[in-house]
C-alpha cells in the first residue's frame, strides 16, 4: 500500500509519500533560493526542477491559454515523479480550499487542482483520491485551537511523527530551518509538513 498527502498550490506544491513502511518528501517549488534548496537536499527532500514559462501574454485570451499549458505541464510533472510510488493499492489526499477564500486566485488553484487529479487518475483510481479541509488537517495535527497555526504544525511534526530524514535533520540541525533574524521556519517547511497532515488525516479518517 502507498498513502500520498499533498500540500498542492501552485508555485510550492509538495507530497508526503508512505511507501514501504517510509516516510518520503517531494517538492516541486518554483523559484526557491539554491541556499534553500540545499537545506531540503541534505534533509533528505528530493526537489524536482521546474522550467516554467512565466510569461502569460498580453490579453485575457493567451493568459486562458497559459493557465491551461502550465498546469498541464505541473500537472505532468508531478505525476512522472510520482510513478515510481504507484501501485494497485495507492491511496491520494488533499488539503482542501479554506471557506475563507475567495476571488480568480482560487478558481485558479482549483483548476490546477482538478488538472492535477485528472493526470493522476490515469494511474490511481479517483475513487482512491480523498479531500480534506484545512481545519480537519489542522485537527489531526491536534492544532485546531485558536491561535494555533503553522509553526505549531511543524513542533508537533518534529516531536511525534515517524522517524524520516526530514525529522532527524529538523530535530538535530534546527538552526538550519531558522530565519537568522526573527528565528521563524524557513519558507516552504510548512508546505512540507502540512502535506505529511494530509496524509496522516486520510489513515485517520478512512482507516488505512
Amino acid at each position: 500500500m502507498t498513502i500520498i498527502g499533498f500540500d498542492f498550490s501552485i508555485n510550492k506544491p509538495s507530497a508526503c509519500v508512505l511507501h514501504d513502511n517510509s516516510l518520503h518528501f517531494i517538492s516541486w517549488p518554483y523559484d526557491l533560493s539554491e541556499e534553500i534548496i540545499k537545506v531540503y537536499e541534505d534533509s533528505g527532500v528530493k526537489i524536482v526542477k521546474r522550467t516554467d514559462n512565466k510569461y502569460k501574454g498580453d490579453n485575457i485570451s493567451t493568459k486562458m491559454r497559459y493557465e491551461v499549458e502550465n498546469s498541464q505541464y505541473l500537472a505532468s510533472l508531478i505525476r512522472e515523479s510520482l510513478e515510481p510510488y504507484f501501485n494497485n493499492n495507492t491511496y491520494i489526499a488533499f488539503e482542501g480550499l479554506s471557506y475563507a477564500s475567495s476571488g480568480d486566485v482560487v478558481l485558479q488553484l482549483g483548476g490546477y487542482k482538478y488538472m492535477l487529479m485528472n493526470e493522476l487518475s490515469k494511474y490511481v483510481p479517483l475513487d482512491n483520491m480523498f479531500t480534506y479541509s484545512p481545519i480537519t488537517v489542522k485537527s489531526t495535527a491536534g492544532c485546531a485551537k485558536r491561535g494555533l497555526g503553522k509553526k505549531e504544525m511543524i513542533d508537533e511534526f518534529i516531536k511525534s511523527s515517524p522517524i524520516s530524514k526530514l525529522r532527524i535533520a529538523l530535530f538535530e540541525h534546527t538552526e538550519k530551518f531558522l530565519t537568522p533574524r526573527s528565528k521563524n521556519y524557513i519558507i516552504h517547511l510548512d508546505d512540507l509538513v502540512d502535506a505529511f497532515w494530509v496524509l496522516q488525516t486520510l489513515k485517520k479518517k478512512e482507516g488505512i
